[in-house]
């Protein structure tokens, strides 16, 4: 017999599966127990499996339902560059031989401490071309941390900025801002 103990006891006897349980009615020997066909005990190990993934699944959303409630509302206003200097009014201007800007705005890092809404993702797809852009971690902790911050990201292979509608996190379906 295999034990979980103090609940089961789970063994076989004749060809069949046996499972004693110390809440069951005892019988003359003062076990309880039910017995299983083989076919029965392998549909009840199935759907003790099935059912087993849909209580930690829903565990895990109430354990994340709760992490997110207690997280703090983003403060927008703690801006910096993503290397924490402040924010400078030509950080915008192009760079004509990358197509990247001259710096890039970010949540503040004591912001970003205060916790992620969604996972620190560091590379997207734009769907457009097919190719692959990383980040630095400055710009993925504040996508993870508010989502909206931004309204469009760079593709390194176009060498030019669009709207966020056009990129997927790399290994998702899932937009990048949403």
């Amino acid at each position: 017999m295999d034990k979980i103990e103090g609940y089961l006891e789970v063994g076989w006897k004749d060809g069949e599966v046996v499972v004693n349980h110390p809440d069951l009615k005892p019988d003359e020997n003062g076990v309880g127990h039910i017995v299983f066909s083989p076919a029965q005990a392998r549909s009840l190990a199935t759907l003790l499996i099935k059912h087993a993934s849909i209580a930690e699944d829903w565990t895990r959303e109430q354990q994340e339902a709760e992490r997110l409630k207690n997280i703090p509302p983003v403060d927008r206003s703690k801006r910096c560059m993503t290397d924490g200097s402040p924010v400078t009014e030509d950080h915008r201007e192009i760079d004509p031989n990358t197509g990247q800007q001259k710096g890039y705005v970010a949540l503040c890092p004591a912001e970003r401490a205060k916790g992620f809404v969604r996972p620190v993702r560091r590379s997207y797809r734009h769907m457009t071309c097919n190719s692959v852009t990383s980040m630095g971690l400055a710009l993925a902790e504040t996508y993870a941390r508010d989502p909206g911050f931004y309204s469009g990201t760079f593709c390194c292979h176009c060498q030019k900025h669009f709207p966020l509608d056009q990129f997927v996190w790399e290994g998702t379906t899932e937009k990048v801002g949403s």
